[in-house]
């Protein structure tokens, strides 16, 4: 295997590199993943190593699968090593091995983000703990941060908190007795329980040690505390552990992410190589230098320098904007423009914004221009009501000790099964040691009515009999019996005669039976009754990402945070204005600000050929219309990389920008300005507003009114000075007629 003749020098150093610990440094569009596939295809076919000792952990599961797709290509099939994926995925893979040595049944299911908050809820209001005062997503958060910092629930409650963490210990231990008692885990805890076993139980940790004793990571920087105890107890005894990440795209912190880990690597393995990966294969020469010159202002970096021997291409477009229903026809507008002139197909515009709130009125616009598009991270397919409630009852066929899946399932469609027939079945169940399946059959003794009784046996009898037929009926099947059984399909095809809603929800409960067939069917060789298992454990861990396709024809839009790790021809990066990008909560943080820009570096990087970046002069925020400042970042961004435009007229002679085109009606609060001039108390006195009047401010300078709108306290105007245009209100602003 000659590297020399498909890697540049600096790729075929990091995966010619075989025994001691590597760090690989890969700048945005360096071929870092490329690395990853030859280094474990030259392990394999070079150094002899069996790809049985290779463990690769990815962050996504589409990365994982294509990874083992491009190693078999260099290799052939059956050559790639087996165990590839992310941490989570194989963390329940050597859980399920190890629940015995662990003391758990290996037949557990996964809680996602939606089960976990509702298990929350209930324990809440269990404690009387007002959801007003203590919001269960910020419950349900911290009981996460705990874990990914290996913190037990015992811990927790004996470190003496703040009051709020105080409640959020109560919920967490009854939390974590209530996913033991339902035999189940959440995300956290298949890192948790697997680095924690690690370090408690030596012998299964020696196994693995043995096992894999080549390891790499990617997206290095992304770890969390749980993540890199889970890599390093492995690693500690060959030391042969690559990690490839770049410190300027560690953007996660908000979730537990440590760019210290990435940072002091070399301090972990003082022996270690290290390998820069910056020619970037990606990005215009032009691009590649705004990205360098926006992350050279972070101060907590390793330092690189991306370059390209791609053409320099065209600067970057920076375009303001009167507020965000005008930045919105902009980019539809130039999307449309650009079609015209280069047909460009739709799926080579991409859309990006910091918050997913930013999204509304980009859609009402791209459906107003009659554009196709798609939003990444919205509601996934999994996640709608219908699929989880035909998931719940799979998952108590699976495992009848699932209480939040019993829960949703068991009076879903209606059948007389009530809050209070639910609670007695629970406390039966719990009294008795019973699991829910055993215990509906039983409700007689639970202390239901006659009628409840006698619907809970039959949903009972119905459910137990499938759950015993498990391992001899595919998981397709088993679906499709619920579904028909139960008539919960046959309710929503009766219900779609009158609702199209109702027809779109039938429609998925068929993509999901479609799924069950196609992940559960039983192939040569393969034993039968772990298909439905295997499809439910799938489905908690995927990610919204990993079901994107970016060959279909229409734009998308995403937050900067998903767009991590893709690439786009075209790209805009909208609502660049201080306290919306960065966010306001970073301002006052170095540290957290420095996370913003390397978000925005993040941002950058994702353009192939051309970046544009839009701000608005308003923002209507919480009900109101707030005017906004540029983000400081672009001030960042060197004068000679940007060609500048604008939508707001200016009334400046001297002022050269593009014409504002014709707004639309209504389409900003400045529209109905009075034509003839208003006297306007300020906090520097009286002054007499109007188009056209020169006015000065303590700050900004002088300058002139373009635009006025509002009456009494909320008049507002729009101000052209020498540096900006300003939105301010009347009331607040310090400005004195000249």
């Amino acid at each position: 295997m000659n590297l020399s003749e498909v890697l540049n020098p600096a790729q075929a150093e990091a995966a010619a590199h075989i025994d001691g610990p590597l760090l690989v440094l890969a700048g945005a569009g360096s071929g870092k993943t490329r690395v990853l596939i030859y280094r474990m295809a030259y392990l394999i076919k070079q150094a002899g190593i069996d790809p049985y000792q290779i463990l690769a952990v990815t962050f996504t599961n589409k990365a994982a699968k294509e990874m083992k797709g491009r190693i078999e290509e260099l290799l052939g099939p059956g050559l790639a090593p087996e165990w590839v994926g992310t941490f989570h995925s194989l963390s329940s893979r050597i859980l399920r091995r190890e629940a015995e040595t662990l003391g758990f049944r290996r037949d557990f299911v996964i809680y996602d983000s939606d089960d976990q908050l509702v298990l929350v809820k209930k324990i809440m209001k269990e404690l009387n703990i007002s959801e007003k005062q203590f919001a269960p997503q910020a419950v349900r958060s911290y009981i996460s941060g705990a874990k990914d910092q290996l913190i037990g629930a015992e811990e927790y409650a004996d470190r003496g908190n703040n009051f709020f963490e105080q409640q959020v210990a109560r919920v967490y231990t009854i939390y974590q007795a209530a996913l033991e008692r339902s035999n189940a885990m959440d995300f956290d805890d298949l890192i948790m329980r697997l680095a924690v076993g690690y370090a408690e139980v030596p012998s299964m940790l020696a196994r693995y040690q043995e096992r894999f004793q080549y390891i790499l990571v990617d997206e290095y920087q992304d770890t969390n505390h749980a993540q890199y105890e889970w890599i390093n107890r492995l690693a500690m005894k060959y030391r042969n552990l690559c990690v490839v990440g770049d410190d300027d795209q560690s953007i996660y912190a908000w979730r537990g992410a440590d760019i210290r880990n990435i940072l002091d690597f070399e301090k972990d393995y003082p022996e270690s190589r290290i390998v820069r990966l910056e020619q970037n294969y990606r990005s215009t020469g032009l691009i590649l230098n705004v990205s360098n010159a926006v992350i050279k202002n972070n101060k907590g970096r390793k330092g690189k320098e991306l370059w390209t021997e791609n053409p320099p291409g065209d600067k970057i477009v920076l375009t303001e904007t009167i507020d965000e229903r005008d930045e919105a026809r902009w980019i539809a507008r130039k999307i449309r423009d650009t079609r015209a002139e280069a047909d460009r197909p739709l799926r080579d515009f991409t859309l990006l914004y910091r918050t997913n709130a930013q999204s509304r009125a980009l859609e009402d616009e791209l459906r107003r221009a009659n554009m196709p598009y798609v939003i990444v991270g919205g509601l996934r397919f999994y996640e709608r009501k219908e699929v989880k409630d035909v998931l719940a009852y799979l998952k108590v066929i699976a495992n009848p000790r699932d209480s939040i899946s019993f829960r949703r399932m068991i009076n879903t469609p209606p059948r007389g099964l009530g809050n209070v027939s639910v609670e007695r079945i629970e406390r039966f169940a719990l009294s008795e040691g019973l699991d829910f399946l055993e215990a509906i059959n039983r409700a007689g003794e639970a202390g239901l009515t006659p009628t409840a009784t006698r619907s809970a046996r039959t949903i009972g009898r119905f459910l137990a009999d499938l759950h015993a037929r498990i391992d001899e009926l595919s998981g397709g099947e088993i679906a499709r019996r619920v579904v028909e059984s139960t008539g919960y399909l046959r309710d929503l095809e009766m219900e779609a005669a009158k609702n199209i809603e109702a027809e779109t929800r039938a429609q998925n409960v068929k993509e999901l039976l479609a799924a069950i067939d196609e992940a559960t069917e039983q192939k040569p060789g393969e034993e039968s009754g772990t298909g439905l298992r295997a499809f439910l454990e799938e489905v908690a861990l995927v990610a919204d990402i990993d079901r994107w396709d970016g060959s279909v024809d229409r734009i998308t839009l995403m937050t900067l945070h998903n767009a991590k790790g893709l690439e786009f021809p075209i790209v805009f990066i909208t609502g660049m204005e201080d306290g919306l990008f960065p966010i306001s909560r970073a301002m006052e943080s170095p540290t957290d600000l420095e996370e913003e820009r390397r978000l925005f570096y993040v941002g950058i990087t994702r353009a192939e050929e051309y970046l544009y970046l839009t701000h608005a002069n308003l923002r209507r925020r919480y009900g109101g219309a707030m005017p906004c400042l540029r983000s400081r970042f672009v001030d960042e961004v060197p004068e000679e990389y940007i060609d500048q435009e604008s939508t707001v007229r200016r009334l400046d002679p001297s002022w050269s920008g593009s014409e504002t085109p014709q707004q639309e009606p209504g389409a900003s609060p400045f529209d109905s300005a009075p034509e003839s001039s208003q006297m306007v108390q300020t906090p520097k006195g009286k002054v007499r507003i109007s188009r056209g009047q020169r006015v000065k401010h303590p700050i900004w300078g002088e300058g002139r009114i373009l635009q006025v709108g509002g009456s009494g306290d909320n008049m507002r105007a729009t101000i052209q000075f020498s540096s900006a245009t300003k939105k301010v209100m009347l009331k607040y602003a310090a400005l004195e007629m000249i």
